[in-house]
């Protein structure tokens, strides 16, 4: 039986190495996911979650309880990813006061939709700003909450509504309601909720 996320968390910060590791195990696909997601590049996500979960090992006398671990690891990675990418950006002697966004990249595993289709919600997304489209992958292909997102992508929580809303109205407006009802993957009833209003 798997223990509690809370439990987890609990046994991690007393450090039980065992906690740690399933910890890794329950949310290592997710972050890839999503890590993949913002940087394009397998590698340097890969050892984003690493350091991420080392520094947080070697900070855990120093951290307190999560209620929700999932949104807590995604908001630190997205935070690791941001610290990899200026660190690379100073490196190549790029201006150090570049503000981090990320270009959510979608694969056709994403949809369940003939290629055509695919092709043209594609075209809807890249219509969308970088953040609305985090915003939207997020909501509908990680299933959090608007308040996980505020956290995760440290916005507050209307910022994400208003981003979400947008995203989805100059979407619709791309492709239509009837592709809408094709793609498997998004939260289909939430998601139509949305766009009738």
């Amino acid at each position: 039986m798997n223990a509690p996320d809370a439990t987890l968390w609990a046994d991690f910060l007393a450090g039980d190495e065992r906690a740690c590791d399933q910890l890794f195990l329950r949310y290592y696909d997710i972050l890839y996911r999503y890590g993949l997601r913002l940087t394009g590049e397998e590698e340097v996500t890969k050892d984003s979650i690493q350091n991420v979960f080392q520094q947080l090992w070697q900070r855990r006398a120093a951290l307190g309880p999560v209620a929700v671990v999932g949104p807590y690891l995604l908001t630190a990675l997205r935070r690791q990813l941001a610290r990899d990418q200026q660190a690379q950006r100073r490196q190549d002697e790029l201006a150090s006061t570049y503000e981090m966004e990320f270009e959510v990249q979608y694969t056709p595993e994403d949809f369940d939709l003939p290629e055509s289709q695919y092709q043209q919600l594609l075209a809807a997304l890249a219509q969308l700003s970088d953040r609305q489209r985090e915003a939207v992958y997020l909501k509908f292909f990680d299933g959090l909450s608007y308040e996980q997102i505020a956290e995760v992508m440290a916005l507050n929580v209307q910022s994400v509504r208003n981003l979400v809303h947008q995203g989805l109205k100059a979407m619709r407006q791309r492709v239509g309601l009837p592709l809408w009802l094709l793609v498997s993957k998004l939260t289909l009833s939430k998601l139509l909720l949305l766009l009738h209003r």
